[in-house]
């Protein structure tokens, strides 16, 4: 088998397009819709990864403490909805997604740490290691990002990416959905691709000189030599658009693919196959029970490309592949043992132009399962319209499910032991969490009713600014270096905050040395305030205390600050 990736592994995200007349240009396709993205951000070890900054369009939202995030609706192209994912020390990250109207579109994303793999002055000539990834450098062939020279220590961050990897498709930027040279989107069959950034030591971005280019080589993975074609394109990715686009070849030497590049970004070696849209719903025993969280995996039999979906709250995937290709589609699902369970199997194509496949009911005859359903609400018994629920299977392994627009979840567990589930609700608007509850399954439903989210978070930040309340939500890093303590936070609706006082490990009054409240106060001429730290706990304890004071803003307008906070401390 020669086991191709190809954008399957996002095949509910991949819109079909139109093309521009340039090839860097994309038409989105299909009228505008309204779109909900909620979502979790983790890591490469599966752990959630929180203050991350999540973009759709005009709405943003930052992840809270669970890696968790929910935009405000928004409008975007019905199938081609760029989310875009940035933070700290992580390569950015962008995907376009199929969506449908006033649809709750549910992800899930890993996001690559930036390695430090190599160190250079600009006047050398040497070579970058990546595992066999090889980035050869010829003297001076590195500038400012912007232009001009620059002379000095260079800092290369590199990842490679397996096409082998089974976790290909949470982790790899975009859908490999290409743009060729000629302006035709193509679904792509990877031979593997690698992130490059490069930076001063003090984090000044940097680039490939102009006139200069870089070799890169690439292995070609075991198994694929036979097929791998003497020559393949070369594909960089485009974040906004999130386009692979076609620039260059690579040729293949022995096991390895060998080309030249004169920027960095990801590159990919690809084949560039035609391509069609896929659809449908899946359903669990009947129409009212979509299967929401499963995974869709399609392999093209003359082949062997294997490709990688899930399905959203109601049950839909869909996106691009292969035309005119004969495929076995499987429907899996994560059972409580964090073991993926195969529960249907079907040969469907081939497709010359896009379809919708009828609506599949998927039955569970010989697989012990639960419907767990309940509704979330606060203390004053009020639905929890924008909350979610994290349902703990195995050890590890977590699923998010968020509410409605009525504070009601719903999902299916596949049973492997009598272990009890163990059960999280959340209110993103309230600062707010149910606590840890665990419940035991003995039939085939678990009704849980009301579940109150009602007990303050141990983490917290509330800051007024002329009466005006923001309140921020888990997710906090609190850090304290040379004997200076910084906190930042964020709450789902965009708001950031930052601020730092020296306090050499003690409690007391101590000035604020910054502080930044966005949007509306990033950018201020002037502070006056104070924090009165009345706890100062040691790695993992809290800090707390109460702020009080005055900003000025640039057009010279003063405003009254107060506030309090209960942070965990990080180191």
């Amino acid at each position: 088998m020669k086991n191709w990736k190809f954008p399957l592994a996002l095949l509910l995200l991949l819109p079909a397009l139109w093309l521009a007349c340039t090839k860097n240009d994309v038409t989105p396709d299909g009228p505008n819709v309204t779109v909900t993205f909620a979502g979790q951000v983790l890591d490469e070890n599966n752990q959630p990864l929180a203050g991350a900054d999540v973009h759709v369009g005009i709405a943003s939202a930052v992840t809270d403490a669970n890696g968790v995030f929910r935009l405000q609706p928004v409008q975007q192209p019905a199938r081609n909805a760029i989310l875009s994912v940035h933070r700290q020390d992580y390569f950015d990250f962008s995907r376009a997604y199929v969506v449908g109207n006033n649809a709750l579109q549910t992800v899930r994303i890993q996001l690559l740490k930036k390695q430090l793999v190599h160190s250079f002055m600009t006047a050398q000539s040497t070579t970058a290691q990546v595992g066999a990834v090889q980035i050869r450098f010829p003297a001076n062939s590195v500038g400012l990002a912007g232009g001009g020279e620059y002379s000095g220590i260079v800092s290369v961050y590199a990842r490679y990416l397996d096409p082998s990897d089974p976790d290909l498709r949470l982790r790899m930027p975009g859908d490999l959905r290409g743009i060729s040279t000629g302006g035709a989107e193509q679904t792509l069959a990877t031979f593997g691709m690698i992130g490059v950034e490069l930076s001063t030591p003090g984090g000044t971005p940097l680039q490939i000189a102009a006139g200069k280019e870089v070799e890169i080589t690439l292995p070609i993975p075991a198994g694929k030599s036979a097929v791998a074609p003497a020559e393949i394109p070369l594909w960089h990715y485009d974040v906004e658009s999130a386009r692979w686009i076609e620039e260059g070849t690579a040729q293949k030497v022995g096991n390895q693919y060998v080309g030249k590049v004169k920027h960095f970004s990801f590159w990919n070696c690809d084949v560039g196959l035609p391509l069609i849209h896929l659809g449908g719903h899946i359903f669990i025993d009947n129409p009212q029970n979509p299967a929401q969280l499963a995974i869709v995996k399609l392999t093209v039999l003359s082949q062997g490309w294997e490709g990688y979906g899930p399905t959203y709250s109601n049950g839909y995937f869909g996106g691009l592949v292969p035309a005119n290709e004969i495929m076995k589609m499987e429907v899996q699902q994560l059972d409580q043992c964090g073991q993926w369970i195969t529960l249907s199997t079907q040969t469907i194509g081939p497709f010359s132009t896009d379809a919708t496949l009828p609506d599949e009911m998927v039955t569970l005859p010989n697989i012990p399962s639960a419907v767990i359903t309940g509704r979330l609400v606060d203390c004053n018994q009020q639905p929890v319209t924008n909350g979610y629920v994290a349902l703990g299977l195995a050890p590890y392994f977590w699923q998010t499910i968020f509410t409605d627009n009525s504070g009601k979840f719903k999902h299916t567990v596949l049973l492997c032991n009598s272990n009890p589930i163990e059960l999280t609700g959340y209110d993103l608007n309230g600062l707010a969490t149910s606590g840890s509850l665990s419940f035991s399954i003995t039939g085939s439903a678990l009704q849980l009713g009301d579940i109150a989210v009602c007990t303050t978070p141990d983490e917290y930040f509330e800051i007024t600014v002329d009466g005006k309340k923001y309140t921020f939500i888990t997710g906090f890093e609190g850090l304290t270096d040379g004997g200076r303590t910084s906190i930042y936070g964020s709450t789902p609706d965009q708001s950031t905050v930052y601020a730092g006082f020296q306090n050499n490990g003690q409690t007391g009054t101590f000035p604020l040395l910054y502080f930044q409240l966005y949007p509306g106060f990033d950018t201020l001429s002037a502070i006056n305030m104070s924090t009165q730290l009345t706890q100062f706990g040691t790695k993992g304890q809290p800090f707390s205390g109460t702020i009080n004071g005055t900003i000025k803003t640039q057009t010279g307008q003063t405003k009254t600050v107060s506030g309090k906070y209960k942070i965990l401390r990080d180191n």
